[in-house]
């Protein structure tokens, strides 16, 4: 069963999931096309080009490119098979991308910039096996437990955390409707791929 839409350019699988695009026609029914998401976008794509970066110091070969809901997502050769050391700096390769920048154009007083990287940082580091915190965090276990199989720790953890976070939202008012709803879509696609997809 397939979760999303598929073509290839130049061998390389691009993906894009119904969670992306369930959550970008929700930004677009709510209102027109904003700086503020051009910002999102372009912070995303440099997101992705630090973990790309990094894959290519690491000697790790790109296979595909993945637009889901909690943003882009590149395909590879199996981190995994790295050191634990080399697997982290490619996964956080990209949050760091973003604090750099964050730094940068708030120093220059591109505050919108500024704001969405930093977002952006917090947000790829949450623990949620979608995102880079989850990833990082699954690193380390698999490091500290090597005979374990930690998949239904990682699929508890997606849905205490993106579920509890969900609620904190809808309950404090404090965000429209496009952020729970985007944070249960990325629990719900967390849970599917890891049923799917090896970890």
């Amino acid at each position: 069963m397939n979760s999303g839409i598929d073509f290839y350019a130049k061998g390389i699988r691009i993906r894009m999931t119904f969670g992306f695009l369930s959550v970008w026609a929700m930004i677009l029914l709510q209102s027109a096309f904003s700086e503020t998401a051009a910002a999102a976008m372009a912070a995303c794509l440099l997101h992705e080009l630090g973990h790309m970066a990094a894959m290519k110091l690491s000697g790790v070969k790109i296979r595909g490119l993945t637009f889901y809901s909690g943003g882009i997502g590149l395909k590879s050769e199996p981190l995994s098979l790295l050191k634990t050391g080399r697997e982290i700096f490619i996964l956080a390769a990209g949050p760091l991308v973003n604090l750099f920048l964050g730094a940068i154009s708030g120093a220059l007083g591109f505050g919108i910039f500024a704001g969405v990287n930093l977002s952006l940082m917090l947000f790829n580091l949450l623990p949620l096996s979608m995102l880079d915190g989850g990833r990082i965090m699954a690193a380390v276990l698999e490091r500290i437990c090597p005979l374990r199989d930690i998949t239904s720790a990682l699929r508890i953890t997606d849905i205490l955390f993106g579920g509890g976070l969900t609620v904190f939202f809808i309950l404090s008012g404090s965000a429209g409707f496009t952020l729970p709803l985007t944070m249960a879509l990325i629990t719900v696609e967390g849970l599917w791929e890891r049923s799917i997809t090896p970890v």
